[in-house]
């Protein structure tokens, strides 16, 4: 019997404050910069044909198509920001969905309670919210990170070789 990963239908956006990003902003750029001004076409469909105006909203912390939560896509690799209601950063990355040779390894998404995660090899940095990760604050052993402190509910972390 092989294993099958079970995934939340759509993508879920926490605030600062690790609740549902309510009335958040979403931005979605060329990779390696900075999104909001250098946006790149972002669609509501994997067949690109529906376009997504950004900023992509959301509410209860989900993106919204029509007042309904949805999936949103991209044609190309990318860097993403994300804003509360106010403005405010909650994270970015500028390298959102690497996907060819080095860069990004993976990605885990935080418990709140979880501290270690297993790698495929070690990471050369490591970024949670789009924010850099000193190495004291973690350990890499047995192809596994240890957090010496769970990182947030709902938070992204980005292992990258």
């Amino acid at each position: 019997m092989s294993a099958l990963s079970i995934n939340p239908p759509y993508p879920a956006f926490a605030g600062a404050d690790g609740l549902p990003l309510e009335n958040g902003y979403i931005w979605i750029g060329v990779v390696n910069l900075n999104p909001v001004v250098n946006p790149i076409a972002v669609f509501w469909d994997a067949a690109l044909t529906i376009p997504a105006v950004q900023p992509i909203r959301t509410l209860n912390g989900y993106p919204v198509y029509q007042g309904t939560p949805s999936r949103f896509y991209a044609g190309s690799d990318y860097s993403i920001q994300v804003l509360d209601s106010k403005g405010s950063v909650v994270y970015t990355s500028f390298n959102g969905n690497a996907s060819s040779g080095g860069g990004l390894a993976s990605n885990a998404t935080g418990t709140g309670v979880q501290t270690i995660f297993p790698v495929s090899s070690e990471p050369s940095a490591i970024y949670i919210n789009g924010v850099y990760q000193n190495q004291n604050t973690y350990t890499f052993a047995g192809g596994n990170v240890t957090f010496s402190q769970a990182p947030p509910f709902n938070s992204i972390i980005e292992f990258l070789i």
